[in-house]
């Protein structure tokens, strides 16, 4: 009986808190593990994906505002002059991207998620200049994980 009661408990608040029932930490294979970012003594500003997959799927565009969230079209204010949407699609989506951001920095000002739904996960990166935005690539770190990098000029 405790059991039953405990189990009932657990998906009772899995449905009425479901922010509580998708807070679990991403580590599946195709997930997003991490967002950082940094700006180094020397030229250039970072913000870092890790990704667990060797050679993750990505494309970037230049966006303008407004932004929203999908699936809900909520608004998302997103700090900056200029902006670059990262999107990831086919990953694995249903669980929580540790954001460790230090922002705002010489160029990146802000980044915001504006998308986690159905195997797609998006953010929009606003920066100072358009013409301190240099390029996005990505390197793998092991033989399962890898690293994208948005590279901006200071």
């Amino acid at each position: 009986m405790r059991i039953s009661c405990l189990a009932l408990a657990v998906i009772t608040s899995s449905v009425l808190l479901p922010e509580v029932a998708a807070a679990a930490a991403c580590t599946a294979t195709n997930s997003i593990t991490r967002i950082t970012n940094t700006s180094p003594t020397g030229l250039y500003e970072y913000v870092i994906f890790d990704v667990k997959n060797p050679s993750p799927t990505y494309q970037v565009a230049s966006k303008s505002p407004p932004f929203t969230f999908d699936p809900s079209d909520d608004p998302v204010a997103v700090n900056g002059v200029k902006f670059k949407q990262i999107l990831f699609p086919s990953v694995y989506w249903m669980c929580t991207i540790p954001e460790l951001l230090h922002l705002p920095k010489t160029q990146v000002k802000d980044v915001k998620r504006t998308g986690q739904f159905e195997g797609v996960v998006s953010y929009v990166v606003g920066y100072q200049t358009a013409s301190k935005y240099v390029t996005t690539y990505h390197y793998a770190v092991t033989s399962t994980r890898s690293k994208v990098i948005m590279k901006f000029k200071k």
